[in-house]
């Protein structure tokens, strides 16, 4: 007669599995396990949430740059001329990490991903020196009430969480823009696309052009380091896709996808301050990754 290991029931057609357990204990024990299991992701949200929670107290307490909403109103400036502009600060296995230390991380929230045709939602950038966090700019945004009716606007709130009632009250773009030129005064920029987001700004009037700025951004330097799959032509499928099959390290370089790269707990995901804050530990990371260097990040 078959007998369970750990219960001990005796049974003639006692079914068991490979470890000697009957059906009973088996379902015991795969409770015990998703209770443990549950158990653990509880208590890893906690964990991550008190770490949030402290994280985002010590921002709170970081001084707030003064936002003055005086800014004339001007027609758009054209931007045909930011990709002659930046030109990104190169990065070698023997770069010193001090040149990287100083900058100010800039992200915005907008309608869409048309400079032209949609607007910005919500500005925030992040005065960084020796990579540590010392002064923030943020605010919300009013757009013009026609650009928050269109189908791109609503898809992209339906992301960030951005509802016309936390828009009420906020200025023009154009009204904060010599107080964000004189947060960014001479200091380079970093951004995740960057580009992307300084179309936006300078076509309400942010000046970007200064002799020797220096330009960071995270998304072009993990294209530098990280290798993404191949897109080679699938004769079954008939067409180009990614062959997921040879080595790579990364699928794509968005920057949700480089924060579980690098293990990042997100502090406000696709909100513009917490994706500055995201950005500037990105970068961080990826420096470290290329630069082939024993001194101190924090120095």
């Amino acid at each position: 007669m078959a007998k369970c290991k750990r219960c001990g029931k005796w049974g003639l057609f006692l079914k068991r599995d490979k470890d000697g357990n009957c059906v009973a204990c088996q379902r015991e024990l795969a409770e015990q396990r998703e209770a443990e299991l549950r158990r653990q992701r509880e208590e890893e949200k906690r964990r991550r949430e008190e770490k949030r929670a402290a994280f985002w107290k010590e921002m709170d307490e970081l001084p707030r740059a003064e936002i003055h909403t005086d800014g004339e109103k001007h027609r758009a400036q054209p931007i045909s001329y930011i990709k002659d502009e930046i030109s990104y600060a190169r990065v070698t296995k023997r770069s010193n990490p001090a040149k990287f230390a100083d900058f100010v991380v800039l992200d915005t929230e907008t309608t869409g991903l048309s400079c032209t045709k949609d607007a910005v939602l919500e500005v925030a950038a992040i005065k960084v020196k020796s990579y540590k966090f010392i002064e923030v700019f943020h605010t919300m945004i009013t757009p013009p009430p026609q650009k928050l009716e269109t189908a791109s606007a609503k898809e992209a709130m339906s992301i960030n969480g951005i509802t016309p009632e936390m828009l009420e009250g906020a200025p023009a773009l154009y009204q904060i823009i010599p107080s964000l030129q004189e947060f960014i005064g001479d200091m380079p920029l970093l951004g995740h696309n960057l580009e992307f987001d300084l179309k936006f700004l300078c076509r309400a009037g942010l000046d970007i052009t200064l002799d020797n700025r220096k330009f960071f951004d995270s998304y072009v330097l993990a294209g530098s380091i990280l290798k993404k799959p191949k897109w080679e032509y699938d004769s079954e499928l008939g067409c180009y896709s990614p062959n997921y099959d040879k080595p790579y390290d990364i699928s794509d370089y968005k920057l949700d996808t480089l924060c579980r790269y690098y293990a990042i707990d997100r502090a406000d995901e696709h909100r513009a301050l917490g994706d500055c804050i995201d950005t500037a530990r990105v970068f961080r990371c990826l420096l470290q990754e290329k630069i082939d260097t024993t001194e101190d990040f924090d120095a």
